[in-house]
């Protein structure tokens, strides 16, 4: 596992706790944010974070998350210790959606 990497699994296991413990937007705190992915360029100056949002508005659980980006990359910083921390970028994962949409399709298709 190369720097890059471990940076990003590293990102993935603290940001889902901190979003969880720390996050006091209201776009955030009525929904279960889960993170799919953290892609990091070589150059460590920016992630962008997959993000899948249950149980609300996932448009705007990105934009609270975005909005908290700052805050989140500096207790990032403080609890992983590099010298340098990327700039985060939240996108919203429609995968689990998606699937979801296919799980009814094929269930309407059985009955």
């Amino acid at each position: 596992m190369n720097k890059t990497e471990r940076i990003q699994s590293e990102i993935m296991k603290r940001l889902s706790v901190l979003i969880k413990d720390s996050v006091r937007d209201p776009r955030v705190t009525g929904c279960i944010i889960g993170i799919t992915d953290v892609n990091v360029d070589p150059e460590l100056s920016r992630a962008l974070v997959n993000v899948s949002v249950y149980g609300g508005n996932g448009e705007q659980a990105v934009e609270g998350l975005n909005h908290s980006a700052g805050f989140l990359r500096a207790r990032l910083k403080e609890l992983m210790e590099i010298r340098t921390m990327p700039a985060l970028k939240f996108v919203l994962d429609r995968g689990a959606e998606y699937t979801a949409e296919i799980e009814e399709l094929l269930r309407k298709i059985k009955q």
